[in-house]
């Protein structure tokens, strides 16, 4: 039976005569058996996707006993899982040398109940194609199927049912052996050829990226020469742009247009502002109506050349001296007073009459344009070549002293009209008055309007005027042109008097009886819209002209002229003349004029 053994492995360690195999002494092995755990293992054979095999290895036992049989393997007892179930590490490739590490710390097993199955060689293609191998898989020796005190027993009876036990023991392990070697072995190769696999990949990517680096350094030479080729183009295009808009800009005409709305609220503020501050420095004299006449003239027997200043002015307007004999007329005769000297120092006085010989040339220049020039210019052209030529004036370092000088100019004229409201400890303080709230913002206002394309202007018609024999005669345009006036009705409390809100609506003949142009406040603010091609569009009314009227019967105007005081303005217009016109039989005659 020996002999027969020997044939089989040559390399079967010669037997004494006792035919009693050598026993290794017993010690433990010097790695952590739990450590590597190489367990008997069933190979099966599954059909992986894309017709490839895979290889599993299917643990026959849960556990083995950590004895040590006759031929000196010691046995390793794995505890179960507490769960019951068997351990399933990752599936992946092994490592060279590992396969012959962990088989030399482990003794072999039966594997009777292993035979391998033609499918299962391990010579097959499935078997060397598979990618995943199990390294946690429990490959422990297999459950023997004689157990211990059944081999022992035998063993005593007699010495050649023992010697035939013992061969059968070790036809078994050399069996079992001999499977574990191969199936290592296919393990190995496996992992070995995933390695040579993986080694081919990894150069194959190598040699990808390589050309791919390349032909990106190839390709990046040209790249960069185009890009400064296009930065240099694009410089020289933005500067060509450059030129092209300063072209364009210098073709394109002045336009600063204004919008009726703003001017408007600008001419309100203006208006606003005037008549809120005369109402402050006249209140000392209209609080108390027999005081404010006392001090009134005794102011002008003390100056008598202020109070001829002011009653001078109030002369050339007729409509002011016949709105001074009506009551409660006082602050409307100085705002109105006002409102005139800006209107014809400012509003009606190009530049305010600083730079006369540039205002010739300009206007030269104007008329050389609309008649001398070969194609003639339309006025929207000439309109906006003398915007542009006033905002450059206006924007000049020179004019700037000629603007501050005709401020305080106008303001110390203007100022000087109402000296005689003002005491003399107070008079710097009355003057800066006017130039902050009366003589300044109306100068800005008007070097905006100046320099708008749209032409602004300001328009005034009393309808009053001095008779060839001193006597104030009135036009019969006021009734006419009553729907463009903002009429403030004194006999009413100042009531707006709307024509279309009276009905019945009265006849003209009720009109000529009934209403009283009393006096003219604020001139009227007009715009003017050039068009192409010479066209003038009618003007646009922005701000109606404001005035004070007397609505109501001869009876009711007389009775509101009797009951009222009589106005501080009026004393001093008619101081030396009282005694005369009393004589004569009170006011001054009025008639109107045919």
């Amino acid at each position: 039976m020996m002999e027969d053994l020997r044939q089989v492995d040559p390399a079967l360690p010669q037997h004494r005569e006792d035919h009693s195999p050598p026993i290794p002494d017993k010690r433990p092995l010097d790695v952590d058996a739990g450590a590597m755990i190489l367990d008997d293992s069933r190979l099966t054979y599954s059909q992986a996707p894309g017709n490839q095999a895979t290889a599993t290895i299917d643990p026959v036992s849960p556990h083995a006993t950590s004895d040590t049989d006759k031929m000196g393997f010691t046995k390793v007892e794995i505890p179960a899982p507490e769960n019951g179930a068997q351990s399933s590490g990752p599936r992946q490739a092994l490592p060279k040398g590992l396969v012959a590490t962990r088989f030399n710390h482990y003794p072999a097993s039966n594997s009777s109940r292993h035979p391998l199955s033609p499918s299962s060689t391990v010579t097959s293609s499935s078997f060397v194609e598979c990618d995943l191998i199990d390294l946690g898989a429990d490959i422990s020796s297999p459950s023997r199927e004689f157990s211990e005190k059944d081999v022992i027993p035998n063993a005593r009876d007699g010495g050649g049912e023992a010697d035939s036990s013992d061969d059968s023991l070790l036809r078994r392990e050399i069996m079992e052996l001999r499977y574990r070697l191969k199936s290592t072995t296919a393990r190995a190769e496996i992992a070995e050829e995933k390695v040579e696999r993986a080694e081919r990949r990894i150069g194959e990517i190598k040699s990808t990226v390589t050309s791919t680096i390349t032909e990106i350094e190839k390709d990046t030479a040209p790249l960069a020469s185009k890009i400064n080729e296009l930065s240099t183009e694009n410089a020289a295009l933005k500067e060509q742009l450059r030129d092209a808009q300063s072209h364009i800009f210098s073709l394109q005409p002045y336009r600063k247009e204004l919008t009726p709305e703003e001017v408007g609220r600008e001419y309100d503020d203006l208006v606003e502002g005037i008549s809120d501050w005369v109402s402050k420095f006249m209140d000392p004299y209209l609080d108390d109506h027999e005081k404010g006449v006392e001090d009134l003239m005794t102011a002008t027997r003390r100056r008598p050349s202020d109070a001829l200043k002011l009653k001078q002015v109030i002369h050339q307007y007729p409509d002011l001296v016949h709105g001074a004999v009506f009551p409660e007329t006082d602050e409307d005769i100085i705002v109105a007073t006002i409102m005139r000297f800006i209107n014809e120092n400012i509003f009606q006085n190009i530049m305010y009459g600083s730079i006369a010989n540039y205002v010739e040339v300009l206007s030269f220049v104007e008329t050389a344009l609309q008649n001398h020039v070969d194609p003639k210019r339309d006025l929207f052209a000439i309109r906006t070549w003398t915007a542009e030529a006033y905002n450059a004036i206006l924007s000049s370092r020179d004019f700037k002293g000629c603007r501050e000088k005709k401020l305080r100019e106008l303001t110390i004229e203007l100022a000087s009209i109402f000296k005689i409201f003002c005491r003399r400890d107070k008079i710097d303080a009355f003057f800066r008055s006017f130039e902050q709230i009366c003589i300044k913002p109306a100068m800005q206002l008007y070097e905006k309007i100046q320099v708008s394309t749209n032409h602004f202007y300001f328009d005034i018609n009393p309808y009053i005027v001095w008779g060839g024999d001193g006597e104030m005669q009135t036009s019969t345009d006021f009734l006419d042109n009553l729907q463009d006036l903002d009429c403030k009705n004194i006999v009413q409390n100042r009531k707006a008097f709307n024509l279309t809100k009276i009905d019945p609506q009265p006849t003209k003949k009720e009109l000529y009886h009934h209403l009283l142009n009393v006096c003219t406040l604020t001139p009227a603010l007009y715009m003017r819209q050039i068009g192409r091609k010479d066209v003038i569009k009618e003007p646009q009314l922005v701000r109606r002209q404001r005035m004070l009227v007397a609505w109501g019967p001869q009876e009711k105007r007389d009775r509101f002229q009797e009951n009222g005081d009589r106005t501080l303005l009026s004393h001093l217009y008619y101081a030396k003349s009282d005694r005369e016109r009393q004589e004569a039989g009170g006011w001054t005659n009025f008639r109107w004029g045919g």
